[in-house]
């Protein structure tokens, strides 16, 4: 599956930091995954990957915990 993710720059009255964030054409490998990022935060800004969560951390994914495709991330400018 191909995630594709873009960077934001976000500027406050006196701090500026970088979001990352998920594009709308990223298709999902299954239906379950789709639902379960709908349902559950689970895209990290700050890393631009998809998590799991695991008590009160964000565990990055690189597969599917659904269906075990790999996610394959890329930026676009």
């Amino acid at each position: 599956m191909k995630v594709f993710y873009r960077k934001e720059l976000q500027a406050f009255e006196y701090v500026t930091f970088t979001e990352l964030k998920i594009e709308d054409n990223s298709g999902f490998c299954c239906d379950k995954f789709e639902k379960y990022t709908s349902s559950v935060n689970s895209w990290s800004s700050k890393i631009g990957k998809f998590c799991i969560v695991e008590k009160n951390s964000l565990v990055p994914i690189d597969f599917c915990p659904f269906c075990g495709q790999q996610l394959e991330y890329i930026s676009v400018e």
